[in-house]
């Protein structure tokens, strides 16, 4: 195995006056871990999570996934220049309103009798914005905000929502070759084709997030009250996680099952499985001293 990255850290003081300053920090990462080699035929793992299937291959990102291809195209061709569905099939199907190819008969959602890979899941770069407001030595504010672009997350916690038929899009109306209805038969379609449970890149989603990790605002109090034998007073507030950006579908782009099913395997780090989600917290906090 090889693992590749980059970290960049910027520190600097954009402004200060007689009654304030602002620092600001930036930190920057990029990092991948691939297979370069193995001994004999590649390996197909299974995570803890669920069915989630794992390939470890010569040239394949740790984490990286396999599994069934829905389309967004009748016509869509493969690596090879070959379509998909026959050429002679492609009349049965048709592009439903939300993107996927679905059988005009059945309703259901057409997948890949073969797998394929869904791409690396590690992000292209992940960024933190951390900044020090201080204001006449009153009082200090510090705000830290992190991007992370480009990650995946597989949806495992959805796909066994729609199993069980409880996740709210079965509630969502989608139009099918001229008829709009809410179509059982294609949420569970996404389930059921080509394997129950199998790994499909309808579940395969966009983890990128734009999140105001922490906030924290301290008063200094001993400024304000004319004690002589007080060195320090503060009242400090704080908060974790109060605000998120995201495309992603479940309840935490951020959520993985490594450190819940596997031991903290590296193979199941892309995969949200009915994971905890980060908390929103909020802290009160006095300090004083004489």
């Amino acid at each position: 195995m090889a693992a590749t990255g980059i970290q960049l850290s910027l520190k600097t003081q954009i402004a200060e006056t007689k009654n304030f300053s602002w620092d600001l920090t930036v930190n920057y990462t990029k990092s991948s871990s691939e297979i370069t080699k193995i001994q004999g035929a590649s390996v197909v793992l299974t995570t803890a999570a669920g069915s989630t299937g794992y390939v470890l291959e010569e040239g394949s990102k740790v984490g990286q996934l396999f599994g069934y291809l829905g389309l967004h195209s009748v016509n869509e061709l493969d690596k090879a220049g070959k379509p998909y569905i026959p050429a002679d099939e492609q009349s049965k199907y048709v592009v439903a309103s939300n993107g996927w190819v679905v059988d005009k008969t059945t309703k259901q959602p057409y997948f890949t009798p073969g797998q394929y890979s869904f791409g690396d899941p590690n992000p292209t770069f992940a960024l933190s914005f951390i900044n020090g407001f201080s204001f006449k030595k009153l009082f200090s504010v510090g705000v830290q905000v992190d991007w992370v672009q480009g990650a995946h997350r597989y949806n495992q916690t959805k796909e066994w929502m729609y199993r069980d038929g409880i996740h709210s899009d079965y509630q969502q109306p989608i139009e099918i070759n001229g008829e709009t209805a809410a179509w059982s038969a294609f949420y569970r379609g996404v389930y059921q084709q080509r394997a129950f449970n199998g790994t499909k890149n309808y579940f395969y989603e966009d983890a990128s997030f734009v999140r105001l990790r922490n906030v924290d605002l301290t008063l200094n109090l001993d400024q304000l009250i004319n004690v002589k034998a007080l060195r320090n007073c503060q009242l400090v507030l704080s908060g974790r996680n109060l605000w998120t950006k995201s495309k992603y579908t479940g309840m935490d782009p951020e959520s993985n099952s490594s450190n819940v099913y596997s031991d903290n395997s590296p193979w199941d780090r892309g995969t949200d499985h009915n994971t905890m989600p980060n908390l929103k917290s909020y802290q009160v906090g006095f300090k004083i001293g004489f």
